[in-house]
Formats: C-alpha cells, sequence, structure tokens
C-alpha cells in the first residue's frame, strides 16, 4: 500500500515528493525580486498618499442642542 504525507490543501508534501523540486532560474530570480519590489513600493505609495491627502483627525461640527430639537420637530 502506497503511503505519501499530504498537506491541508491535498497537496504532497515536499518530503513526500518522487521527483526533485526544479533549480531557480535567473530569470525567476529577477522577477521574484522585482514583484516584490513593485509590491512594498506600491504599498509605500499607498501609505504615502493616505498620510499626505486625507487628515488624520476629521473635523467635526457640534451644533447646539436648540438645532437638534428645531429638526426633531419639523
Amino acid at each position: 500500500m502506497l503511503t505519501e504525507k499530504f498537506d491541508a490543501y491535498g497537496e504532497l508534501l515536499p518530503a513526500a515528493r518522487r521527483d526533485k523540486p526544479e533549480p531557480a532560474t535567473t530569470a525567476s530570480v529577477v522577477l521574484n525580486r522585482a514583484g516584490q519590489y513593485l509590491f512594498w513600493l506600491l504599498v509605500v505609495v499607498i501609505i504615502s498618499a493616505r498620510v499626505i491627502y486625507y487628515p488624520a483627525s476629521p473635523t467635526f461640527q457640534v451644533g447646539s442642542a436648540s438645532e437638534s430639537t428645531r429638526a426633531a420637530t419639523r
């Protein structure tokens, strides 16, 4: 009987695989690094835009108590 070990998603665990993983090529390493740099650059740009364009504490207008009673009676 064949006993193979699987992870939670049904894939074979790396230790149970019979084929050897392919070594990473130079192109895949470069694309992986470029993708990571692009991701973190996007994160920094989004957070910077949030800090620059949106105030940290929004301004609220507080009305008097008499305004609320007039609005309720309308």
